[in-house]
């Protein structure tokens, strides 16, 4: 068959519909780079011709700043790799003796992230927690505490009258080995922030109801790290947490 031709392949714009602009605009136009006009249609807020990136670029920037027209292909944007954390220097087997010995240099203890702590000595430093009265920060978070460990951290705390900071964070223990926990904060009166969030299960709704009791009972614990899940106990935390602040205030004023 015979090729397509158009009957009128050049439309004329209605004079109506023509825009005449000042020769020096008209110039300016004519002579743009792809980069100037895309800016130009970033001033103009024709944010549909070009990406997000090239759009902010161009509004946040004094000069120049897209280089690649608005024809360009959209391409993601390139983020710096995060290097991952150091391992943890600690020496286990070093702090838990300076802890048995009551070393007065050892005020903060940090076990983050050492996943090969045998139980055996995690439950050993708290069995030697109980009498030391020199470290003020103990913090097991990562450690694969479960609840044995929790068992010796609830003694821990009932007889421990020093410590004021435990970050048991990020373990294996479940709902029993934490209502241990909570119950032994009623005969401690010196512990300042607990935080017990991201264990290997949810706790549930007798436990949390527990955690809420405990704070308003215990004027001691001023921070408490743990995403509740229930509107009622969450509530009744964040009351007790401000009521624990606002007293810790007045007795600091006093």
């Amino acid at each position: 068959g015979k090729p397509f031709v158009p009957k009128n392949p050049t439309r004329e714009i209605p004079r109506e519909e023509q825009i005449t602009l000042e020769p020096e605009l008209e110039e300016a136009l004519a002579n743009a780079t792809d980069a100037e006009m895309c800016d130009i249609a970033a001033i103009l807020g024709m944010y549909t011709l070009m990406s997000n990136k090239q759009y902010y670029d161009a509004i946040c920037s004094g000069t120049i700043s897209n280089t690649e027209g608005i024809n360009s292909v959209v391409k993601p944007d390139t983020y710096k790799p995060v290097p991952d954390e150091p391992p943890n220097p600690t020496n286990v087997e070093e702090t838990l003796r300076q802890i048995q010995a009551n070393d007065g240099a050892l005020e903060d203890v940090n076990l983050n992230n050492i996943k090969d702590i045998p139980v055996s000595t995690l439950k050993a430093i708290c069995e030697a927690m109980k009498t030391n009265t020199h470290v003020k920060k103990l913090s097991l978070v990562a450690t694969r505490s479960n609840d044995p460990v929790a068992s010796a951290v609830a003694e821990m705390l009932m007889e421990n009258k020093t410590l004021q900071s435990l970050n048991i964070e990020s373990n294996f223990i479940t709902s029993a080995g934490m209502m241990s926990i909570i119950k032994a904060m009623y005969h401690n009166g010196t512990l300042s922030e607990l935080k017990v969030d991201n264990q290997c299960q949810r706790l549930g709704d007798t436990v949390e109801m527990e955690m809420a009791t405990m704070l308003e009972q215990c004027p001691s614990v001023v921070r408490f790290g743990y995403h509740f899940t229930q509107q009622g106990p969450r509530a009744r935390a964040a009351i007790a947490i401000t009521n624990n602040n606002e007293l810790r205030r007045k007795q600091k004023k006093t």
